[in-house]
């Protein structure tokens, strides 16, 4: 009787996996076919669209596009900026609050902690006032009068979404702290100073924590929505989310029919990048949670 009742159970359990791995799929295939057929097969659709004919030629146009380039171009380069300075300011951060000794150390860690109850929507406003308000910017006084600030600037950009990033602290703290600090001691004795310690014999030891920072860093900012669309109005600094926007509310306001068709290649295209990063790091992910997660 528990055999079959574990049979029922297996059975059960694949049954609502099958059917969740389905209904997650189903956009993706929407979108794929989609972009593969015309905008008469797109409004045709009953539950998947089915191409009459295949438009290949419609990604290679979408790829020479030089506004289209020009937006992944931004975010690939705002990707990249975040991905340095967060891998960066973690290793500072995380050896800072396991290898020194000072008052307050695990208070001022607990307080970093306690930020990440806090929603990014709630600091939304307080932060665009900080930028637009920012002294000796954009046409401001010392007093952050009298023009934007920051606001719709590469500043904006590359500052605005969150420089520290105390997840990715806590993960390589949490790698730091299994590793015995007689590394440390021998690198000491051969003349090496703090940072030559850090980046010389911490960064090869975390490279499988860091690898989680780098993929969840890069699809962060690859996604980042809301913060672009408040600070930044102008065309040469948008990025590939709310510059595809701005494209389909142009095209709608002006009367034309959509080319849905278009609009699915294009977001095929900006999925690709943080596929491929995830594919070139996977090996790292999974190791990089489980070393987070002995400690020493």
């Amino acid at each position: 009787m528990v055999n079959h009742r574990s049979k029922l159970e297996s059975l059960a359990i694949y049954l609502l996996l099958i059917v969740g791995s389905v209904v997650m799929f189903y956009p993706f295939l929407f979108q794929v076919l989609a972009s593969f057929g015309s905008n008469i097969d797109y409004y045709n659709t009953v539950i998947i669209p089915i191409p009459t004919e295949l438009h290949l030629d419609r990604y290679l146009s979408l790829i020479h596009n030089p506004l289209i380039y020009h937006y992944l171009i931004n975010t690939l380069i705002r990707c990249v900026y975040y991905i340095v300075v967060t891998c960066f300011v973690a290793l500072i951060a995380s050896y800072v609050f396991t290898k020194l000794r000072f008052k307050g150390r695990d208070t001022v860690f607990i307080i970093f902690l306690t930020s990440m109850m806090v929603p990014g929507q709630v600091t939304l406003i307080p932060t665009y006032l900080l930028f637009a308000r920012f002294p000796f910017m954009g046409g401001n006084d010392w007093m952050g009068q009298g023009g934007h600030g920051m606001i719709d600037t590469w500043g904006a950009l590359l500052l605005g979404s969150g420089i520290v990033n105390v997840a990715a602290i806590f993960l390589v703290k949490q790698t730091m702290e299994s590793i015995p600090f007689e590394y440390e001691e021998a690198a000491r004795i051969d003349g090496a100073g703090v940072f030559r310690t850090i980046f010389g014999i911490y960064l090869p030891m975390t490279r499988a924590v860091l690898a989680v920072i780098v993929i969840t860093t890069f699809i962060a900012i690859w996604n980042d929505y809301l913060w672009p669309l408040v600070a930044i109005n102008s065309p040469g600094i948008q990025v590939i989310n709310t510059g595809v926007t701005n494209l389909l509310s142009t095209m709608m306001s002006s009367g034309q029919v959509p080319m849905y068709p278009d609009f699915f290649a294009l977001t095929a295209i900006v999925m690709l990048p943080p596929i491929v990063v995830y594919l070139l790091l996977q090996r790292n992910f999974i190791q990089g949670y489980a070393m987070a997660g002995v400690k020493g």
